[in-house]
């Protein structure tokens, strides 16, 4: 009993060192750029790139420091999107609370939504402005997400708009197939699973499981619109038929038996993270 005590002491506290230090590192960069926001002589391309290979790093830095305290491993398979043309959706299913610090582990530049809370706060606004990341109660959504596509840029979205419920059903929102059928743009799937089930809607920040959740990343194809959906439908059915269709496709790629644990992705392919 009094082990058992210890050791979720010894959990509770890492957590708490490993979420001050995000935060920590969050504040810094906030105030960096906001002190960077007036500097002319660098381009607005150039702090775009800075910034995101900033929070690229300081994601893949707190999810190693959370895999030194033994409070998560993770393994991941994803290839295909690092393969893949650019200027495309990326969507990915939302079971933990650090789904999207995952997601920005690995992925150097990446556009995201983000809350208004964000947006308008005085030190985060103004790195998610010059990350050209989007705001998502914008009037203008389509259009902004259309051009950033259009300029060759990934945007991510989490069809079902907050975390997977404790039934584990999928029950995904139109908001992606709207934005990729609007704007004609392929989809990337990135299936996350988490065994056990950890940091979910509801979970405390602090409430994991012993020896840590595995967390694995698999990215699938690049799907063109023409291969999930009639095209040629008028919108409405389109939005329904392509949210429909992903939704099945996770359901499909979630239950099958013959995902790699954690351990053996490591074993095929060795983690680079």
């Amino acid at each position: 009993m009094l082990l058992a005590k210890l050791r979720k002491s010894w959990q509770i506290l890492s957590a708490g060192v490993s979420y001050s230090l995000f935060g920590a590192g969050a504040l810094l960069v906030g105030v960096f750029f906001r002190l960077m926001s007036p500097v002319t002589i660098i381009s607005p391309a150039k702090k775009q790139r800075m910034i995101r290979w900033c929070i690229h790093k300081g994601c893949l830095t707190f999810i190693r420091i959370m895999r030194f305290f033994g409070l998560i491993r993770y393994s991941f398979d994803v290839d295909s999107m690092h393969k893949a043309r650019p200027g495309h959706i990326v969507i990915a299913n939302h079971p933990s609370l650090i789904d999207v610090v995952l997601l920005l582990a690995v992925n150097k530049q990446m556009c995201c939504f983000v809350k208004s809370a964000i947006w308008d706060n005085f030190f985060t606004g103004a790195v998610v402005r010059q990350a050209g990341f989007i705001p998502n109660n914008a009037e203008q959504v389509l259009p902004m997400a259309a051009a950033k596509l259009e300029a060759g840029e990934n945007i991510l979205i989490f069809p079902e708009g907050t975390r997977t419920k404790e039934d584990n059903v999928l029950r995904f929102k139109r908001g992606a197939a709207n934005m990729a059928v609007a704007v004609n743009a392929s989809i990337m799937p990135v299936m996350i699973e988490c065994y056990p089930r950890a940091l979910k809607k509801g979970d405390k920040w602090y409430d994991i499981p012993e020896g840590g959740p595995a967390f694995t990343l698999r990215s699938g194809e690049l799907l063109a619109l023409d291969d999930c959906i009639d095209t040629s439908l008028p919108r409405p059915k389109q939005y329904r038929h392509l949210t429909q269709f992903l939704e099945n496709y996770y359901n499909k790629q979630l239950s099958t038996e013959t995902t790699a644990t954690p351990e053996q992705l490591e074993n095929q392919r060795g983690n680079a993270l």
